[in-house]
């Protein structure tokens, strides 16, 4: 072959490779660049912080809308207790904060508080460029990102569009076609889905409704537009009433249930502090008069009464205390985690007094110093009046040995709101005093003598020391692990 013809042959192999070649350049350019203007973001809220109020609706609303290019992954850590971890996860790799609302663009891009999340969101969305950064460090374009492996509750906005998780499992695939698709109709023709009326979506200070909702393995996906009247084959659509989040949030509250306050004040009522006031009490009163029994059951009466209304006043305290505590979105977090330890703690005190019991054992019972003083004081009693006031008076010495217990019952109940308390306070209450009026009762129709109820205490000490120890331990691991 001649020189010409040689030149002309490579031409025509160089062509044909090239528009073999040419397919593929495109298709890796679509798909980087579909990867590169996908902006995503993680955003860290809560409903009820102040600040996400004024940030929430242009995060999650205003810019998704504007934007269609603009994809949200909303953390809400004050309901959904399980998304806090990200919180702690992203300040740990991102070096983002503990402040609210908090959003993250990447490990030198994100911002808290209401400037700065708009700020740096308006940024990224000029820039138009953006991976999805993950709790480890990492980051991933959003096509590649799977959904499904996200940890906690999430849920992700896009356009008119919302994936909310609900359990565990789906279908990624899937579930990015109908985040990213224009006909989500056609989307739903191939797949197994629950058709359910729109449920309100809460955002701090207001909530957002759609107009149509499904349900689908793991996941709810609520958008505005077309309905899915056309594609529904399998009959009409089920109504399900869906009640609103903050119902949702209310009714997870009232599930609290009466067992758990019981097993809280159980813990108090037979703490070994309690039952040896209440004894140094008895012994006074019938050291005083041991003939008149019906003034030892009206001063008895009185003596728990003034204890039971005095800790009825001290519950309200703490369940402010903790309302005021959980209103600092930096600290609101952990305070599960805070209440969970302390009741460890106090298990492990406990259990120490099990195993090498020692009078006046730090946290678990009155202090020795103490006890000389309040024995004097018990036997200086001489009225019903008298008993009261030292029924009062002498909660002031209980309560470095029986608080543990109702503090971790006020920082659970605190989120019901002071007045949703009371109820549950007045049951904790008389659920703690009700051994003490039984004894009471037990002295005055002559069942049990006040020197057998010590001598009993006395040689079960370490077996109450040990009940309070396990009642504790597992209140602790299940305020962890989020039982309660």
């Amino acid at each position: 072959m001649k020189g010409p013809s040689k030149v002309k042959a490579l031409l025509i192999i160089f062509a044909l490779l090239g528009l073999c070649i040419i397919p593929f350049l495109i298709f890796a350019e679509d798909n980087h660049q579909g990867n590169k203007d996908t902006i995503c973001a993680v955003y860290i809220t809560g409903i009820g912080c102040p600040a996400c109020s004024r940030a929430d609706p242009v995060i999650l609303r205003k810019l998704p809308k504007e934007n269609p290019d603009f994809i949200v992954i909303e953390y809400e850590i004050y309901r959904q207790r399980k998304n806090g971890l990200m919180l702690v996860k992203y300040n740990i790799n991102y070096n983002s904060g503990f402040h609210l609302p908090l959003i993250i663009f990447g490990k030198e891009d994100h911002g808290s508080g209401v400037r700065a999340v708009r700020k740096h969101a308006n940024e990224a969305i000029i820039n138009g460029s953006n991976y999805c950064p993950l709790p480890d460090g990492s980051s991933v374009a959003f096509n590649e990102l799977d959904l499904t492996v996200l940890y906690g509750k999430p849920k992700i906005w896009k356009g008119e569009r919302i994936l909310i998780k609900t359990g565990e499992g789906g279908n990624n695939a899937v579930l990015k076609d109908l985040l990213m698709s224009e006909n989500v109709s056609g989307v739903l023709e191939n797949i197994d889905f629950e058709a359910i009326e729109s449920q309100p979506v809460l955002l701090s200070g207001s909530k957002v409704i759609f107009d149509n909702a499904i349900k689908i393995q793991g996941w709810t996906f609520q958008w505005n537009g077309e309905g899915i009247k056309a594609v529904i084959t399998k009959g009409a659509i089920e109504k399900q009433e869906i009640e609103p989040q903050q119902q949702e949030f209310e009714q997870e509250q009232k599930g609290l249930g009466f067992y758990k306050v019981f097993i809280l004040a159980l813990a108090d009522t037979i703490n070994p502090c309690a039952l040896a006031v209440f004894i140094l009490f008895l012994i006074g009163i019938i050291s005083y008069d041991p003939t008149k029994g019906k003034k030892i059951l009206v001063a008895g009466l009185a003596f728990v009464t003034a204890v039971y209304i005095c800790y009825f006043i001290y519950g309200l305290i703490i369940v402010k205390f903790w309302q005021i505590v959980q209103g600092l979105a930096t600290i609101r977090l952990i305070i599960y985690t805070i209440l969970g330890v302390i009741a460890i703690g106090l298990g492990i005190f406990h259990l120490k007094d099990f195993f090498w019991y020692k009078p006046g054992g730090f946290a678990t019972e009155m202090p020795m110093g103490w006890r000389g003083k309040v024995k004097k004081i018990m036997l200086g009693i001489t009225s019903t009046k008298g008993a009261f006031l030292m029924g009062a008076f002498v909660t002031i010495f209980l309560m470095p040995c029986t608080m543990g217990p109702y503090l971790i019952a006020g920082g659970i109940l605190s989120p019901l709101g002071l007045i949703k308390t009371i109820p549950w306070l007045l049951v904790y209450n008389l659920i703690f005093v009700l051994p003490l009026y039984g004894i009471v009762l037990a002295v005055y129709f002559g069942f049990r003598k006040v020197q057998n109820i010590l001598g009993w205490k006395a040689r079960n000490i370490r077996r109450l020391h040990l009940i309070v120890a396990i009642i504790m331990l597992f209140i602790g691991m299940a305020i962890l692990l989020g039982w309660i």
